[in-house]
């Protein structure tokens, strides 16, 4: 359910163009000399005051007149609300003792785009004239402000100078005549902060606790071109940023991109899918398009994703769109590809997944994440003092500085509790977690793992760890692959000795004569046929006899695919049987202990990647001349697309596995005990059903 909120645009009484806005009230300081050096320029915006139901058996609300041309009242009763509380502590806010209003009338009601993790918080404007006011003593608190000043304000921003704060550009300046921005399609929910920045959340494949990836789009019309110099790397007329929805969502990405101009820019921040699922969308609808990325990101995108243009950024560089510029920002940590953006005009830095709306983020260490570039990116951010930060998960966020310096303190209060961990006698990445994370729900800690392991390797980097952790720590990380693997074997070993000592004939017997087709039966005769001569009886006979050969060769035809060999003895890797299939159909039993064929026992070679398979040239000399007594089961990423090795070697032997994947992620001692024996056993199963592998080796 929604919160509210209620803002009050109060107009003056002396000019009718000008209206009140509030001096903001700072974030309390973190009482550290370094982090509070760092200090986010004043925020000037409407007054407002949370909005609450009323009370059963209350005074009813002050009136407020409602239009009747406002539609969007329509599915909100403001008489529910208790707006008197809402003005008094407003005006508390202003320092006015008493207040008399001159008439209060509905503005607009606007519902907040769906940012999460909470509650979307929903806005009602009301405006309104105050007759008399007294014992005012903040009036350094606030100021008169009109649409136009607004506007200018916003326009000549500097990097350290005032701001103005979002529901001045929700209820005022979105609504006045100066504003020219491009129009959002309908039924799509967005933000319109800072001015010209639309931001559309849209449902991805992104980590809890957030649902949605934020669309940034950003498309200024009828905007003088001040960029007379050609010191950019590329020029459009408008500029998306992070396309990564779901496929259920394309439709809505579709619309967006058909509304905008044919010269699009397309910036991505970094590679990952809830940032990256929607290039294709955008590939088909305008082929004119332009990829911006860091050379790492794109190495990493997929060529289905995305095979137009391309234009590659290191940091440093300047785009132009229409006519407004934008600073590209390399911004390593989360990943080592990962890049920001930095609007010229408002000053507002889209910053990926450096920072989140709410949280911190992890970094993937599958992709260059390094803690120590994650600390000096933060402090490049606030060395630019940006106006706001735009992540794309969460809402826009309006004290900058004071979030960058909360992501350093919480990195090294976090660092701080790993090293009393380590002091305190862990010896493992699972016993940091367990003291780190005990007040945290164990689902997390996997995700958590992996920035435990980069705090690790940046504290051995500054030289803080214990001398005798730091060797023990890779030498548990080795025995970590080592247990693994005999994991592995153990389970191969297990199921070859049942293979040998166990009956299957009950199940294959079903299975054969269920693949051997059913003949028909020519019903008997009643009555026997006359038969005139000799003649006709031979030729009778004969036409029996080739009836009954030609149903014996159709039956041995049919029934060659069924034979026990080639059932035993699988020629394909892969198979759509599921996990409860394919464990039966590995478990059938031998009554005889004897193959009735000759059988030259293999090795079972399962390989786990995420992509493509590692040392795959020195592999193939390993296997060569060896014809015969292996076979090879590669277990990839069920989302990695890339083409088969032409080596025969292992083509057609790749096998797409969830459980690998996460194998690979998180190859830590304490994996065994967050995997199920079923799914660590239905990898081997895919070499154990066929028969003649008798032994198992995972790598």
């Amino acid at each position: 359910m929604a919160a509210h909120r209620l803002a009050l645009v109060i107009e003056s009484p002396s000019k009718d163009d000008e209206f009140l806005l509030l001096k903001q009230r700072r974030p309390p300081k973190f009482h550290d000399e370094e982090y509070d050096s760092f200090v986010d320029s004043d925020l000037w915006d409407l007054p407002s005051a949370p909005l609450n139901l009323l009370p059963p058996e209350s005074d009813p609300p002050p009136l407020v007149e409602v239009a009747p041309s406002h539609a969007e009242f329509e599915d909100f009763d403001l008489r529910k609300f208790d707006i008197r509380s809402a003005l008094n502590e407003v005006f508390g806010q202003l320092g006015f003792g008493g207040v008399e209003g001159g008439g209060w009338k509905f503005l607009k009601y606007v519902k907040e785009a769906a940012f999460g993790p909470d509650s979307p918080v929903n806005t009602v404007f009301i405006a309104g004239k105050l007759v008399a006011v007294e014992d005012n003593n903040s009036i350094d608190s606030y100021r008169w402000m009109s649409v136009q000043s607004c506007l200018n304000w916003i326009q000549e921003l500097k990097p350290c100078g005032d701001r103005v704060g979002p529901l001045v550009v929700l209820g005022r300046i979105n609504e006045s005549s100066f504003s020219t921005k491009w129009e959002v399609p309908p039924a799509i929910n967005h933000q319109e902060y800072p001015p010209g920045v639309i931001i559309i959340p849209m449902k991805s494949r992104t980590l809890r606790p957030f649902h949605t990836t934020n669309l940034v789009v950003f498309a200024p019309e009828n905007v003088p071109n001040n960029s007379e110099e050609n010191n950019f790397v590329v020029s459009g007329d408008a500029l998306i940023v992070d396309p990564g929805c779901l496929s259920e969502f394309h439709v809505e990405l579709e619309k967006v991109v058909n509304a905008l101009p044919r010269r699009l820019v397309v910036f991505v921040t970094h590679h990952h899918h809830d940032h990256v699922d929607g290039l294709s969308v955008i590939q088909k609808c305008n082929p004119d398009a332009i990829l911006l990325a860091h050379e790492k990101t794109k190495h990493r995108i997929s060529r289905d994703d995305w095979s137009l243009g391309y234009t590659s950024v290191t940091g440093d560089e300047d785009i132009v769109i229409g006519g407004h510029r934008l600073r590209v920002i390399y911004a390593p940590g989360h990943t080592d590809g990962h890049m920001a953006l930095l609007h010229a005009n408002s000053h507002s830095l889209i910053v990926g997944d450096h920072c989140l709306g709410q949280g911190s983020a992890v970094l993937d260490a599958r992709a260059g994440g390094n803690m120590f570039e994650y600390f000096q990116t933060t402090y490049k951010f606030l060395e630019l003092s940006p106006h706001a930060l735009i992540p794309m998960h969460g809402r826009v966020n309006v004290w900058p500085k004071q979030m960058l310096c909360g992501y350093l303190k919480n990195r090294r209060n976090r660092e701080a509790n790993i090293l009393k961990a380590i002091e305190g006698g862990a010896k493992t990445l699972f016993d940091i977690v367990q003291y780190v994370y005990s007040d945290v729900d164990r689902g997390a800690w996997v995700a958590a793992s992996a920035n435990v392991r980069l705090h690790v390797d940046h504290l051995a980097q500054q030289q803080k760890l214990p001398k005798f952790f730091n060797a023990q720590f890779h030498f548990v990380r080795f025995l970590a692959y080592i247990v693994i693997l005999g994991f592995g074997i153990t389970i191969g070993v297990i199921f070859s000795f049942y293979l040998r000592n166990c009956n299957f004939s009950l199940q294959f017997t079903q299975l054969s004569l269920s693949s051997f087709p059913r003949t028909q039966i020519l019903p008997t005769p009643t009555t026997k046929p006359e038969i005139s001569n000799q003649t006709q009886i031979h030729t009778l006979i004969q036409t029996q006899t080739e009836i009954q050969t030609e149903t014996r060769a159709e039956i041995q035809t049919e029934s060659v695919h069924v034979g026990l060999k080639d059932f035993l003895q699988p020629p394909q890797v892969v198979h759509d049987m599921d996990d409860e299939e394919l464990l039966w159909r590995a478990s059938m039993t031998a009554k005889i202990p004897d193959y009735p064929f000759d059988r030259v026992p293999k090795v079972a070679f399962m390989f786990l990647t995420r992509g493509p398979l590692f040392l795959a040239p020195l592999w193939e000399k390993f296997f060569e001349g060896h014809e015969g007594l292996y076979s090879i089961y590669v277990h990839s990423n069920p989302s990695y697309n890339g083409s088969q090795p032409e080596s025969p070697v292992f083509e057609g032997r790749r096998i797409p596995s969830k459980v690998s994947w996460f194998l690979i992620q998180f190859p830590v001692t304490f994996t065994i005990g967050l995997l199920s024996i079923m799914e660590m056993t239905i990898l081997c199963v895919g070499g154990i059903i066929n028969v003649v592998n008798d032994k198992y080796i995972i790598y």
